[in-house]
């Protein structure tokens, strides 16, 4: 297991130490794959006027919740020292979490490099991870647990059967980055980078999109043996679709 010292120090508040707040002094396996989650469903902000910190991750409330309860928690709690609330959040269209603490905060924006704001073309994998290709790996299979999909197609036969692994996002960086690593554990993929896609919500009537795409039973095999799935959603499409020969 890969794990790697950091020198960074955050003095707690008692209100910190009362609530059972830690704050690691290095990062391993555990932790890498939470940094990926929140860059797949989270999001980290600030809001100065209130003085508020936030840090909010969350996914579909109707495949989504043994995800959250079963993963994300314990390691949110490994990392920080509690389970945060998990509930129906955004009137009740998504579920997950919203922790405020300054600190938290300051920890996964200066110590790690995660990105502040909103999820656009600044999205990326901090530096801190590239140089590690356990933990790397880490990052990419959290990420692939929240944004990504797994989808079996039916091609020329009655069943589904065929996989496809995929994964998309507004940054063309992120999805250069992780085109990299797949590359370099010798996956077959498919890069497509800044298509339209029909979006009402934004002012011209499209959001910009890059995708991978890694299709067929080799790639899925390999994706089993090298990164795995730990999302149940995911986890259960395999069990119910993949016939491997």
């Amino acid at each position: 297991m890969a794990n790697k010292k950091l020198l960074f120090n955050i003095e707690l508040s008692k209100k910190d130490i009362v609530k059972g707040l830690k704050l690691p002094s290095s990062i391993d396996n555990e932790f890498a794959y939470l940094c990926g989650i929140i860059i797949g469903d989270g999001s980290i902000y600030k809001r100065i006027d209130k003085n508020d910190y936030i840090i909010k991750c969350v996914g579909n409330p109707h495949d989504e919740k043994e995800l959250y309860h079963q993963i994300i928690g314990p390691k949110f709690q490994h990392a920080f020292g509690f389970i945060p609330n998990i509930r129906l959040q955004d009137t009740n269209t998504t579920y997950g979490f919203t922790v405020h603490s300054k600190n938290i905060f300051r920890y996964l924006t200066e110590a790690i490099g995660l990105e502040q704001g909103r999820k656009d073309q600044r999205l990326k994998i901090p530096e801190i991870f590239l140089n590690d290709k356990e933990l790397l790996m880490y990052v990419i299979k959290g990420i692939f647990d929240t944004d990504g999909c797994i989808s079996f197609k039916k091609k020329y036969k009655e069943r589904p059967y065929y996989p496809v692994i995929t994964v998309s996002s507004k940054s063309k960086k992120l999805i250069q980055q992780i085109s990299s690593f797949l590359k370099n554990m010798k996956f077959n993929i498919v890069e497509i980078y800044d298509y339209k896609v029909k979006d009402i919500r934004n002012s011209k009537g499209y959001t910009i999109i890059n995708r991978i795409e890694m299709n067929g039973k080799d790639n899925l095999k390999n994706w089993l043996l090298s990164v795995g799935f730990e999302s149940p959603k995911h986890l259960k499409k395999i069990k119910e679709n993949w016939k491997e020969k």
